[in-house]
């Protein structure tokens, strides 16, 4: 099926680099020295600290983008306990990134993307620009590491295209620190409630000789707030950079996580509200848990000035995930490995003395899983020893991504962007199912391909310096992953969607707003849901044949400053409205899809003094939703209070925070199972359980 050599490729990437190396360094250098004239001899010391590229100067970057972007800056959300991905995404609106009791994974969801997912699925994760999960985008959260990242772009829907990037949720981009941006090392200890303990240290240097190097380790434990719930996550990442001359820059990053996770599972809305920090009992019969052996990740991008502005980016990089996870039904052993490469060329010119950026690129890679399903130990043996073999199942995936963008200044207060992205993509299994687990997984073998175009229109209108009106049309592609692609009736299709949206960004840190609304035009949702009333049989995936998803993103932010009152009140609030539903279904007709709710709004208000003291709430609403297609059950709406109470000094060398979660002690729901009619389910847990309340201490210190 793959008759291209993939290998070929990578290794011709490999020696790509290396060329532009010489090409960037010695051959450059070579010909200015043939043509200028001889000079002394000039000692140049590396670039400092503030040479790099910051969270600012990164939004005024993406005010080029046609579409709702947002951009977070990690010291924001370093100044309380971060607990996860989930805290990091707090606030930006659009983004539906609940934590299920308390842990550290959360379901991940923009614009309504993999709403059916029990982690993320259209919505691709990356480290400055290459993916660090699988190449189908199916993953999860926990490997966006919040700690890890100087700061986080969030790319909705189509806006990811000069990521390469055209699925309906977009893209989340961590962008790495360096020694430039993170020099001298920091020590932190978290601690808390519920047998919360977290230490990590960082370190960066940057050297005389064109190296730097970033590095930063943690350890986390924790018992939980519910039984059987306790984490253990131990992280170490890297990365080493090399300026090879002026126009010729590499770095090479390196990730090992570790992670065991007891799985609680969920819970009936009576067992909730009566005692929330009871697990599942079948989840606690099965040892229900998932452990990682551990998971690697490393990747290499290269840099290189081409002269006139023009840029041109390479990258590489290689994951591997292996682990264990019994479940209630079977134990998955699961172990995947995925590669690839990936390049974008930005190119820079004045025709006509207009500004023009052309941006063309590409991301080819391949991947391969190997789960193998056994009967779990826990429940009876049947005619066969335990832990016998019930399913083997061997995946494997491969996309080609090419993309283009141009975006020309008509004026100088007017752009118009025009871009597509070309997909091809690759699905393959080979499924040998024992006749016990044939109502589990299709048997037999399975191939298809699938192809797709995302064409791009969008304007940028600067109606004031500070002011913008963007609007665009796009189209999005997603192909089923290689898990999920091969189903008992049939092969899926790939989802597609038409997507229009209209928005507004400006101001400043006293006044700032983002507002945007979009209206999406699906088909062949891929959705994946229980279709039965026996509980040991995992969801399955089905394409809806028209959905619409409609929503508001509104986040305004500003300073203000009380007369009288020394210091200021740095206050940020958000909202979000989503209407997702299916369109004219034959057995669903306009109901809502399951599993978000309609209206999230989020306040911080922290009023800061100038000795460094801050404190203030965290306040989160959200309206009720449905749990089953057939709109048949809701899950009660919650309203969370938060606290913080911070010092830090104005060198930023010390840091003291407490933390309170949930003060009020509330009983809500933060995730719901995705079911195709609650009515005729035997089992009715579909409910777990937000943050209850916990109180965090942090100390941070610097040198």
């Amino acid at each position: 099926m793959f008759k291209f050599s993939w290998r070929a490729g990578f290794y011709l990437l490999c020696a790509f680099v290396v060329a532009t190396h010489l090409l960037g360094s010695n051959v450059y250098a070579g010909t200015i020295a043939e043509t200028a004239p001889q000079l002394d001899t000039i000692v140049v010391t590396a670039p400092t600290a503030a040479a790099t590229i910051t969270a600012a100067d990164a939004k005024k970057t993406l005010r080029s983008v046609p579409g709702n972007i947002s951009v977070i800056d990690g010291a924001s959300y370093r100044e309380r306990v971060v607990l996860g991905v989930s805290d990091a995404l707090w606030g930006v609106p659009g983004v539906h990134a609940p934590s299920g009791s308390g842990q550290e994974s959360a379901r991940v969801s923009i614009r309504g993307s993999g709403l059916s997912s029990g982690g993320v699925r259209g919505l691709r994760l990356l480290r400055d620009g290459l993916p660090l999960g699988r190449l189908d985008d199916l993953g999860d959260s926990i490997y966006a590491d919040p700690a890890g990242a100087d700061y986080i772009e969030v790319f909705r829907g189509a806006n990811a295209m000069g990521l390469g990037v055209a699925t309906l949720g977009g893209a989340i981009n961590l962008v790495s620190p360096t020694g430039y941006s993170h020099p001298g090392g920091t020590l932190r200890v978290d601690g808390g409630t519920h047998g919360h303990a977290k230490a990590a240290a960082s370190v960066g240097e940057v050297f005389d000789n064109g190296f730097d190097f970033y590095a930063s380790a943690s350890s986390l434990r924790s018992e939980g707030a519910r039984e059987h719930s306790a984490q253990t996550i131990s992280r170490f990442y890297g990365n080493v950079g090399f300026r090879f001359s002026d126009t010729s820059r590499g770095r090479l990053h390196l990730t090992r996580e570790f992670y065991k996770v007891d799985m609680p599972g969920p819970l009936t809305w009576a067992q909730l509200q009566h005692n929330p920090s009871q697990a599942n009992a079948g989840h606690v019969a099965a040892d229900a848990r998932i452990r990682t052996h551990p998971r690697w990740h490393t990747a290499y991008v290269h840099d290189i000035d081409l002269g006139n502005e023009d840029h041109v980016s390479l990258g590489i990089f290689y994951t591997g995930t292996k682990f264990v996870s019994p479940g209630t039904s079977y134990v998955s052993h699961y172990d995947a490995a995925d590669y690839g490469m990936s390049w974008r060329h930005e190119i820079n010119r004045r025709p006509g003395g207009r500004e023009n950026q052309f941006v063309w690129g590409g991301n080819l890679g391949q991947g391969r899983s190997h789960d193998a399903a056994t009967w779990p130990e826990y429940l009876p043996p049947l005619p066969f020893p335990l832990s016998a073999r019930l399913a083997t199942l061997d995946a494997r995936r491969a996309n080609l991504d090419l993309f283009a963008e141009n975006t020309y200044w008509a004026r100088r207060d007017l752009a118009l962007i025009v871009g597509a992205q070309a997909n091809r993509s690759w699905r393959r299994t080979d499924n040998r199912v024992a006749s016990l687990a044939a109502a589990y997984f299709p048997d037999g073998s399975a191939a298809a391909r699938y192809s797709g175009l995302s064409p791009r229109l969008g304007i940028v209108w600067d109606v004031t310096n500070d002011t913008q009106i963007f609007t665009n049309v796009s189209r999005s592609y997603e192909p089923p992953n290689s898990l999920s692609f091969y189903t008992f009736d049939g092969l899926l299709k790939a989802q597609r969607a038409t997507t229009a949206e209209l928005g507004t960004r400006g101001g400043n840190d006293d006044m700032g707003w983002e507002l945007a609304g979009y209206h999406s035009w699906v088909t062949d949702e891929i959705l994946l849901a229980a279709d039965t009333g026996n509980p040991y049989l995992p969801a399955r995936a089905h394409n809806a044949r028209a959905t619409r998803h409609m929503g508001l993103e509104l986040g305004i932010h500003g300073r203000w400053h009380p007369a009288g009152l020394p210091g200021y009140l740095d206050w940020h609030a958000s909202y979000t409205w989503s209407r997702f539903r299916f369109s004219d279904d034959a057995d669903y007709g306009d109901n809502a899809i399951p599993g978000v709710s309609p209206h999230v709004a989020q306040l911080s208000v922290l009023y800061r003094h100038p000795s460094g003291i801050y404190a203030g709430p965290g306040i989160e609403m959200a309206s009720g939703w449905y749990v089953d297609q057939a709109n048949s059950l809701k899950a009660p709406g919650y309203g969370v209070v938060n606290f913080t109470f911070g010092y830090e000094t104005p060198d930023g060398k010390f840091r003291v925070a407490l933390d309170g979660r949930n003060l009020t002690g509330k009983r809500y729901a933060a995730l719901t199972e995705y079911v195709l009619d609650a009515r005729k389910m035997v089992d009715k847990r579909y409910f777990t359980p937000g943050q209850q309340r916990a109180v965090f201490l942090s100390l941070q210190m610097g040198f």
